[in-house]
């Protein structure tokens, strides 16, 4: 299936510009900005400027040294939830406990 004719985004094909929602573009270069911004926010957020942008998965996978994967993954996450799906989703499993005498 290709993306034209309701496929999903395959990792090496050229991808279509990235159209981004009302005023993301600003939100997303600030958080790329923000200096205590956490940096796989940062890789998130760049990732779907550089998509908006134009930019074919595998140039954006060399620019910011990660996977086409990675990029494919957060386009469809923003294409599907916008600024939302950028961020952490509960992880599967019982989640970590800490107990201040096991710190000691």
């Amino acid at each position: 299936m290709d993306h034209e004719h309701g496929g999903s985004i395959m990792p090496f094909d050229p991808a279509p510009r990235l159209r981004l929602r009302a005023g993301d573009r600003k939100r997303l270069e600030a958080v790329v900005r923000k200096r205590t911004s956490p940096q796989r926010d940062v890789l998130r957020a760049r990732i779907i400027l550089f998509c908006a942008d134009g930019l074919p998965h595998r140039q954006i996978k060399r620019e910011l040294r990660t996977s086409v994967d990675t990029v494919v993954r957060w386009r469809q996450r923003y294409e599907q939830e916008g600024l939302d799906g950028l961020k952490d989703r509960p992880r599967p499993g019982r989640p970590p406990t800490f107990s201040p005498s096991r710190a000691t």
